[in-house]
């Protein structure tokens, strides 16, 4: 299935410039096997977009470096900081390309990634990260009653911790990003977090994405949140209880998704309503 037009627009402003042509040509020659003698940036872009079916398979290869990426965040979205790994990158230019969509009248959702229950997903995985990420979720941010379920893989065997209550999980949570140097790179496109709805009628998100050191990329993790609004706090959403797993990796995927996260296929499976949720 090619690619969409928002990708295709978006690969045109990144690629389609004297300073970047070398690099265009040569990925659709390797798009294409070397098969086809490629020199016209036109019609290398029209070869990149027939054979290309995932873009951030395109954006995690070799010939896109971490600093043409960098260049192109840093012209684009100058007003923020652009100290990231490749993979954070790769990300951060998808989500600038989906986010150039013209606005579709507030209707049916035309998509399915339009659903409000994923919505929900998106703006909660960006803010838990983000704080989570720079050391400012509190217990404010979480029920009171709040239970995590937490399931390390490495090299030296499987830890498997539970607890209950907002301390205690806020506490297992930090100490584990610090004893291990953690920063959770979450993949906040439509493939690596969405939202479900349980039988008893809460929201669930599911997430995914690679763990980093200061060093490199290590892992990967999958997360359920279970949240519920609060009506003490703006009736906002907030989380009732966590499951985690934490999987050391010697080279794990640039960007790891939902399809790949054998964890999380059960609540998956479970329905995504796509009305409003109250």
């Amino acid at each position: 299935m090619p690619i969409s037009e928002v990708y295709k627009n978006g690969l045109r402003d990144f690629l389609m410039n004297e300073k970047n042509r070398a690099i265009l040509i040569q990925l659709a020659k390797s798009t294409t096997k070397n098969v086809c003698k490629i020199e016209d940036p036109r019609e290398a872009i029209d070869y990149l977009m027939a054979h290309v079916e995932n873009i951030h398979v395109l954006l995690s290869k070799r010939l896109v470096t971490r600093e043409l990426l960098f260049m192109y965040v840093k012209r684009r979205l100058p007003e923020i900081a652009t100290n990231f790994t490749k993979a954070d990158l790769v990300t951060k230019v998808i989500r600038y390309w989906e986010q150039q969509q013209p606005v579709e009248p507030i209707n049916t959702p035309s998509n399915e990634e339009e659903y409000p229950i994923h919505t929900i997903a998106r703006k909660f995985g960006e803010w838990f990260f983000e704080r989570f990420n720079s050391d400012q979720l509190s217990l404010i941010d979480l029920w009171n009653d709040a239970a995590l379920h937490l399931t390390i893989i490495a090299s030296d065997g499987i830890n498997v911790q539970e607890c209950q209550t907002a301390a205690e999980v806020l506490s297992v949570l930090i100490r584990t990003k610090k004893q291990f140097g953690f920063q959770f790179n979450p993949n906040l496109t439509h493939g690596g977090i969405q939202g479900r709805m349980d039988s008893y009628g809460q929201v669930l998100v599911v997430s995914c994405g690679t763990l980093h050191t200061t060093e490199s990329c290590v892992g990967v993790f999958e997360c359920v949140f279970v949240l519920l609004r609060d009506p003490y706090s703006e009736n906002n959403w907030k989380p009732k209880r966590f499951k985690c797993l934490l999987k050391s990796e010697l080279q794990p995927r640039i960007l790891h998704s939902l399809r790949e996260c054998e964890t999380l296929q059960t609540v998956l499976s479970l329905p995504m309503p796509n009305e409003e949720l109250d």
